[in-house]
């Protein structure tokens, strides 16, 4: 995935101002539908893409899917990869590891580090994440284990490093990939748990289950192999606020009762609906922030 994150110069054009769908997935601008010409930028143009017997879903870039699109906290929920680890009883081997990363690097996207964990799943699991290869600045890991795959004291619910392993992830990460330590593998407690897990997710989207360490793919298949992640977007034509409105002509934040603020994880900056004002600030006119419901301060 590699997205350029330059302005258009037609920017909201009349026919741009209503929500456009794809498979029952609102796109709002600054966001809009690639075959339409709307979006703010190319970094925020949705492809809708036609995935088999006529059932459309939205993407960004090239492949990943597009879940839902939040104006006002500059987020998106896309989804992604939960690479795993698993014994084959038949070959009496570990497979080989399906392993994923995701590219964001030169988009206007950053992995939210207030709404992701990295999670890992397993009685016998080391798995590690980090930015790109050479040129990266980022590693960490997570340790899941369970004394010879005794489940005594493994919770539904609890996520506690036995069976279950999360951590937080740092400001301003625009890649990450997934590995797993090949000492510790499950070739030896395959009758218990067969299967490690590991994946940046969506932490309010995630509950642990028991099932996940004894059930062969239980936790892949929960999610159908991808989990949800959110990203943080900005527009990234201004570092700051206060860069941004030296132009008005570039300036996103168009609503009369609009108000911008620096981006919290890395460069540019969004905007968003003054208190008491609802709709999408970077827009004029109807569409942009109303006042339908007032804010009435405390007394």
């Amino acid at each position: 995935m590699a997205l350029a994150a330059e302005p258009l110069a037609s920017g909201a054009m009349a026919q741009c101002q209503s929500i456009t769908k794809c498979g029952g997935v609102d796109i709002f601008y600054p966001f809009g539908l690639s075959s339409s010409g709307c979006a703010m930028a190319p970094g925020f143009e949705v492809h809708c893409n036609d995935t088999g017997n006529g059932v459309y879903k939205p993407f960004i870039g090239r492949n990943v899917e597009l879940l839902s699109i939040d104006v006002q906290h500059g987020q998106a929920r896309v989804r992604t990869g939960i690479s795993s680890a698993c014994y084959n009883i038949s070959s009496q081997e570990m497979d080989p590891a399906d392993e994923w990363y995701l590219n964001l690097t030169r988009t206007p996207y950053r992995f939210s580090d207030s709404a992701n964990k990295f999670t890992v799943i397993g009685c016998r699991t080391l798995a590690y994440i980090a930015d790109q290869d050479n040129v990266g600045k980022y590693m960490s890991g997570c340790v899941s284990v369970c004394r010879r795959a005794d489940l005594k004291g493994v919770t539904n619910g609890t996520c506690s490093l036995k069976g279950c392993c999360q951590t937080a992830i740092p400001k301003g990460l625009d890649y990450y990939q997934v590995w797993f330590e090949k000492s510790m593998n499950t070739s030896g407690i395959y009758n218990q748990t067969p299967c490690s897990y590991a994946v940046l997710m969506e932490a309010s989207s995630f509950t642990f289950s028991t099932t996940y360490l004894t059930s062969p793919h239980e936790f892949n298949n929960t999610y159908d192999g991808m989990a949800p992640v959110v990203l943080d977007w900005a527009i990234e034509t201004a570092n700051t606020c206060e860069e941004a409105e030296k132009s008005r002509t570039s300036y996103a934040c168009k609503s009369d009762n609009s108000v911008c603020s620096n981006s919290s994880n890395g460069p540019g900056y969004t905007c968003h609906c003054s208190q008491g004002y609802q709709g999408n600030p970077y827009l004029q006119g109807p569409n942009g922030c109303q006042g339908e419901f007032p804010f009435t301060p405390q007394s």
